[in-house]
């Protein structure tokens, strides 16, 4: 009967050590995916400057999709990139961008409205438009993402772009949680940019 309380004991102190390895390990090496690079494109800023796939090199990119008449999700969105916005503001090596999918509407002028509308006081938040084919061929080919039907259709991500212009992660930018892993990720991104 000794040997198997002696057996049982041992068991559990190899399982206990076994587990936390597990989770030191799970914590130490917490890997982001590198998806894909962003691919070359020149679209326009709110400001009426041109932005390309070269702006993204050197920052921590958080992307999205949306339009500013959108009453479904996009409110949301761009609440959450608000938040962002201000809680990211002292740190220069972030950035954010938002693309329209409704060019017929949000032109540069709508944009910059917007952008004001929300806090928007220096260029680390970018508004960017061009023409619906160029929109829809960046957003489907270039991120990945449902590109039919807009502007309805569009895509409620968040993604996350590294400092060489790579798509590390997507998020859905409607949900707490998924904001929640976002910042350990853009966070994460931006020490090993720093390294």
């Amino acid at each position: 009967m000794n040997k198997n309380i002696i057996y049982s004991v041992i068991c559990v102190l190899l399982l206990g050590i076994g587990a936390n390895w597990i989770i030191q390990k799970a914590d130490s090496s917490h890997q982001i995916p590198v998806i894909k690079k962003v691919p070359s494109f020149v679209f326009q800023t709110q400001e009426g400057n041109s932005f390309s796939e070269k702006d993204f090199i050197g920052k921590v990119t958080v992307l999205d999709f949306m339009f500013t008449s959108c009453a479904g999700p996009c409110p949301i969105m761009t609440n959450n990139m608000t938040q962002l916005y201000q809680d990211y503001s002292n740190v220069k090596d972030v950035q954010f961008v938002s693309i329209t999918v409704d060019p017929s509407v949000d032109n540069e002028s709508v944009l910059k409205q917007y952008a004001t509308a929300h806090g928007v006081e220096d260029d680390r938040w970018t508004f960017l438009t061009s023409d619906l084919n160029a929109i829809k061929d960046l957003k489907k080919n270039g991120f990945l993402l449902y590109a039919d039907e807009l502007p309805q259709g569009h895509a409620i991500k968040f993604i996350l772009i590294d400092q060489a212009g790579k798509i590390r992660k997507y998020y859905d930018g409607t949900d707490k949680a998924s904001m929640a892993i976002l910042r350990i990720d853009l966070n994460q991104i931006v020490k090993e940019n720093r390294l």
